[in-house]
């Protein structure tokens, strides 16, 4: 039996959500992202604490996601933010999913499938305006726009684009973002727009709009938003000690042999490593709460262990829990900290752990 786990607390991605509706205001709905399965915390069951909660909008990667959101009972408006894939058009548009749209084969797609349904395919319209990622050119939009409104079948309700660094506050690059896609969309006033993400809504960026989409903030990262300390962590890995032995002086640990004990030293395995999602990056850096209390990480990370130093501590056994991304007593590991040590983003972190380990919820 493997005994690590994620502990998805719902209550807390709950209480994340409503306190950013509270800051985004009451003019602004929030659009929960669940894609990659909520960021690794689980998409379905997200969703529906989400919807119980009063979460009018979903928005997910792509299509195959917005299809499973509504096989299992989700009937609030989710925007496909990949746009729509010509394999499972059809079905997105026989169950009302909405695609962002930047490109016209798309749209010619769309139409045809909606033509042939006798229904309308709603779309939002992707702005560029800064990310270089997805999404039509400025200057290139009022062309878009005209070959798109002479296909019938199609339904525009709005704009929308992405900030680029609106994690870092006062950055002149977002304000300028922000004036692009308000120039751009001017001829279009009178539809739904967004541009607001999580960094957007801490920080009071692009709530002009009736929509912002609040991502990585409902699940409790507030990495740079000093405001978003008040957010809460919604997942705990949790495993426990499966080995206990006093190393020498002098000896290393673990692969590569990178450290070295300066002093005889109790260490503890772990049942954890990189095929868990615990990034190698981890190893001589991170630690892990034991009783509440941190012990480090100590030699490299292994593909399926760790070993810790417990020297500190007192009648420690086997089968002693142990928190490694999570809180425990009065100290808490989170995500944000993790990617510090691994040079990568709580995204990634959290991502991987949800992927890669037995969840449950709370």
């Amino acid at each position: 039996m493997n005994t690590n786990q994620i502990i998805i607390h719902l209550d807390a991605i709950v209480k994340n959500y409503q306190m950013l509706q509270k800051w985004a205001g009451t003019d602004v709905r929030l659009m929960a992202v669940v894609k990659s399965d909520a960021y690794g915390h689980g998409m379905i069951p997200v969703a529906h604490a989400l919807c119980r909660a009063g979460c009018p909008q979903f928005a997910v990667f792509d299509g195959s996601e917005g299809l499973t959101l509504r096989d299992n009972g989700i009937e609030q408006p989710v925007l496909i933010l990949k746009g729509a894939d010509p394999k499972n058009v059809d079905r997105i548009v026989e169950k009302n999913l909405i695609p962002a749209l930047f490109r016209l084969d798309m749209a010619q797609c769309l139409s045809k499938a909606a033509i042939k349904q006798n229904k309308q395919a709603k779309v939002q319209i992707k702005v560029d305006s800064g990310m270089n990622r997805l999404g039509i050119y400025p200057e290139d939009l009022d062309d878009f726009m005209r070959a798109i409104q002479k296909l019938p079948g199609l339904h525009i309700n709005g704009f929308m684009s992405h900030f680029a660094v609106a994690d870092q506050p006062e950055d002149a690059y977002t304000e300028r973002q922000m004036q692009i896609f308000k120039e751009a969309i001017s001829p279009y006033a009178n539809l739904t727009h967004h541009i607001a993400n999580s960094g957007g809504i801490v920080d009071r960026k692009g709530l002009n709009y009736p929509i912002a989409r609040a991502g990585i903030a409902i699940y409790g990262s507030s990495n740079s938003w000093p405001l978003a300390k008040q957010l809460e962590p919604c997942m705990t890995f949790q495993s426990e000690v499966i080995y206990l032995k006093t190393v020498p002086r002098g000896e290393t640990i673990s692969y590569g042999r990178t450290y070295t004990t300066k002093q005889p030293t109790r260490v503890a395995t772990i049942p954890v490593g990189y095929a868990d999602g615990y990034n190698r990056l981890l190893s001589n850096k991170a630690f892990v709460l034991i009783r509440g209390i941190r012990a480090p990480v100590i030699g490299r990370v292994c593909m399926n262990l760790i070993m810790v130093d417990v020297s500190n501590f007192e009648n420690l056994k086997c089968g002693d829990p142990v928190v490694l991304l999570g809180k425990q007593g009065n100290d808490c590991i989170t995500a944000d900290e993790l990617a510090s040590h691994a040079n990568t983003i709580s995204y990634e972190i959290m991502c991987l752990l949800g992927a890669c380990n037995h969840r449950v919820y709370h």
